[in-house]
């Protein structure tokens, strides 16, 4: 059910021409914001760990070649032989080796890494909102600050006005200088608002740039409810239990732990590899004898094929993997604990949200009516100090109290419209799919899939 705000007649006069809405603001920061382009490059990465993994169940083949070149010479003394020999050596050699069983730890680690995968989907997915969410806070943060602006140049105008009003009364003897003191003080406080309201303006564009990439226009457009929100508190929890990527990640991570743990126990086990190689060598060998008429160029051309099982079980290697195994377990339990930590955030955040929301809608209307009758009760004010049955400062303090009920105004608006969106990011939906935002969704799975049986 939407729910339409009126809002100050200042800000709905000034229009959009030069504004952008909220879905501008998203579809900019889904493109540009740094930190969300970061963790997709880490996601990228992360799926060359299913490459890593399935290489337990490839076989691995070394090729080896060498060539040596040797010479000798041996001198007996004067009338005695002399030898000289050169030796030219080349060898090559291939060998493949193959696991057939590691105690299954080969197919854990590949169980293992998917879960991990996917506990970095979630994680993508959870920066992606919480980007929204922070973007979604500077556009509404820009928003009641242009309009505060507007609120104080009013104030600022109305206090002018009466400064100028109690200066002339004064002159004529109508007004106390006490009166026109006051008058001008309350001028100068409006000026100073403006300007500190105009500092806190900038403050809030630098924000809202620095997360969308976008330059801080004029002005923004008043938000609007991008999603329905669920109708019952028990709706939005159901939602935010099964489809925040919060409690995705907590399970994925367990289900990581676990197969870890196997993992570990798959390396007290028995591992049977098949290993074969073949080797050639070819010798020449080439001697020359002094004072002997004999040349000998013996070549020798040798092969071997070798083809064999091993077998290996570890006995003890200092407790370093039982260690690892208990300490494997632990983290089991402790993944446990979390996703129950993370179950009772989302449901104590989703009554939080949900409850804090419909009181803030239900003072919605109140402080529309709050300002028009402040604004009444000004002009009233006014009006009556003209028949002389009131003061100035009567007038003046009705302005402060208008002023006050304009920025409760825009306060509450703002406070609306974050809880709106904050309860669409506990159910999962404040993201650029969800909203369906005008961009190329960026899809891990894709690159999952193209990537995960690369050799």
């Amino acid at each position: 059910m939407k729910f339409r705000i009126v809002f100050l007649a200042t800000m709905l006069a000034c229009g959009s021409a030069y504004g952008i809405n909220v879905r501008d603001a998203l579809v900019s920061a889904y493109q540009n914001n740094q930190e969300l382009l970061s963790t997709r490059q880490s996601v990228l990465a992360m799926h060359e760990k299913i490459v890593q993994a399935k290489g337990g169940f490839r076989p691995k083949i070394d090729a080896q070649a060498s060539r040596t070149i040797s010479k000798s010479k041996t001198d007996r003394g004067a009338n005695s032989t002399m030898y000289s020999g050169l030796d030219k050596n080349r060898s090559g050699s291939i060998s493949v080796s193959q696991n057939l069983f590691k105690g299954f730890s080969d197919m854990a680690t590949v169980s293992k890494t998917k879960h991990e995968i996917m506990s970095y989907w979630a994680q993508l997915k959870d920066k992606e909102q919480d980007t929204f969410l922070k973007v979604i806070r500077a556009y509404l943060d820009l928003y009641a600050k242009y309009a505060s602006v507007e609120v104080y140049k009013a104030n600022l105008t109305f206090m002018q006005k009466s400064h100028e009003a109690a200066k002339i009364k004064r002159e004529t003897g109508e007004e106390t200088i006490t009166q026109e003191s006051l008058a001008e003080a309350k001028y100068v406080e409006a000026q100073s608002k403006l300007q500190l309201g105009i500092a806190e303006l900038e403050a809030a564009k630098a924000m809202f740039e620095q997360l969308t990439g976008l330059t801080a226009p004029e002005q923004v457009d008043h938000p609007k409810e991008l999603l329905e929100i669920p109708e019952s508190m028990e709706m939005l929890q159901e939602i935010a239990l099964r489809e925040n990527p919060k409690i995705k990640q907590a399970a994925e991570d367990i289900s990581s732990a676990k197969q870890n743990k196997r993992a570990i126990t798959g390396q007290l086990l028995p591992s049977l590899d098949l290993k074969a190689s073949t080797s050639q060598s070819f010798n020449t060998n080439k001697t020359d004898t002094q004072n002997i008429d004999v040349t000998t160029r013996p070549t020798e051309n040798q092969r071997n094929d070798q083809v064999g099982l091993t077998l290996s079980v570890p006995l003890y290697d200092a407790g370093v993997t039982r260690s690892q195994r208990r300490e494997a377990k632990e983290n089991v339990v402790a993944r446990r604990i979390n996703f129950e930590k993370v179950r009772q955030d989302i449901i104590q955040n989703c009554k939080q949200a949900y409850r804090t929301f419909i009181a803030i809608k239900s003072n919605m209307e109140n402080s529309s009516k709050q300002v028009r009758a402040q604004e009444i009760a000004v002009n009233g004010v006014n009006q009556e100090m003209q028949a002389g049955t009131k003061i100035l400062v009567d007038v003046l303090n009705a302005q402060a109290q208008l002023l006050q009920a304009k920025l409760d105004q825009i306060n509450t608006i703002q406070q609306y419209y974050f809880y709106l969106y904050q309860m669409l990011s506990l159910q999962g939906k404040l993201t650029a799919e969800g909203l369906q935002l005008p961009v190329e969704i960026f899809r891990p799975e894709e690159n999952y899939e193209d990537i995960k049986n690369h050799i």
